[in-house]
């Protein structure tokens, strides 16, 4: 008799079948790759895909990497998070096809998070970076009479707009729009047919509005002013397959997925604005 095992994929071939269906909002930042020795790493281990989550785990290279940015210094924490898929090797049909892309979108999501949010480190909405900005909450008008709505959007990113001349001086600088409510706000119609949004960008010749990805901010609205030539993205893995392997005692084929941590360094003040906003009378 024959035992039906399933051949086990390479790394190189499981990567190479990826369909990632996510766009990483961390994919606007301008990269800078740090080096990254995992050894000795211990992964949990999920046998489904309803415990897709990456968590942290014991490696060499967890440690505190000094980052100079003009006059200041800031620490970049450099640990690791993953996980391990394991499946057994006598079953008809692998499940990694499919559970490959799942994981690794998830770990993709999952980071993308913790870079929004500064979980590990400096991110983009909150950050001890001293040359983040975070404004005042401003609020646009929910009754909409006459102008009032597009008039004060204007002036918001007009004051936006001065405020990066006032401190980066950056000429290159883009809008990153979060939030159901505000995206919804920049569609509404004026009386001679144009939205909102077509008139903020006719006001702001070039102007560049990047949208977040909804999962990033349930309930919070509001801009992020980037300014890319002065913002960098400290990494060191994204999210991927480590390595494969077997295991012959009990039957099984593994796979270990990893990312390491990042960290959004602002250059220059001003090179990363938060402006929340709230739509209310």
């Amino acid at each position: 008799m024959t035992d039906n095992i399933s051949p086990i994929p390479t790394r190189e071939e499981l990567m190479q079948s990826v369909v990632l269906d996510y766009a990483p909002f961390y994919s606007v930042f301008k990269g800078v790759p740090h080096e990254a020795k995992i050894e000795n790493v211990k992964f949990t281990t999920i046998r489904g895909d309803d415990e897709i989550v990456a968590k942290g785990i014991n490696a060499q290279d967890t440690e505190r990497a000094h980052v100079k940015s003009g006059v200041s210094s800031k620490y970049y924490a450099k640990a690791f998070k993953g996980v391990q898929y394991a499946e057994s090797i006598r079953q008809a049909q692998s499940a990694l096809p499919n559970i490959n892309n799942k994981i690794l979108k998830a770990f993709h999501k999952q980071l993308d998070a913790e870079i929004w949010n500064g979980v590990d480190n400096n991110g983009v909405i909150v950050s001890s970076d001293p040359n983040h900005i975070t404004n005042t909450a401003s609020t646009l008008p929910l009754t909409i009479s006459g102008n009032n709505g597009i008039d004060k959007l204007v002036e918001l990113f007009n004051s936006l707009k001065t405020q990066v001349e006032n401190t980066s001086s950056s000429s290159n600088y883009e809008f990153a729009v979060y939030g159901a409510d505000l995206k919804a706000y920049l569609l509404k119609i004026l009386s001679n047919g144009s939205t909102y949004k077509k008139v903020l960008q006719d006001a702001f010749s070039g102007i560049k509005l990047l949208d977040v990805p909804a999962n990033l901010s349930a309930s919070a609205n509001g801009l992020v002013v980037i300014c890319p030539d002065i913002v960098d993205l400290h990494y060191t893995l994204l999210p991927q397959i480590e390595n494969t392997g077997t295991d012959q005692r009990n039957s099984e084929a593994w796979v270990n997925y990893i990312y390491g941590t990042a960290m959004v360094d602002v250059k220059e003040r001003g090179g990363l604005i938060v402006q929340s906003v709230s739509i209310s009378d």
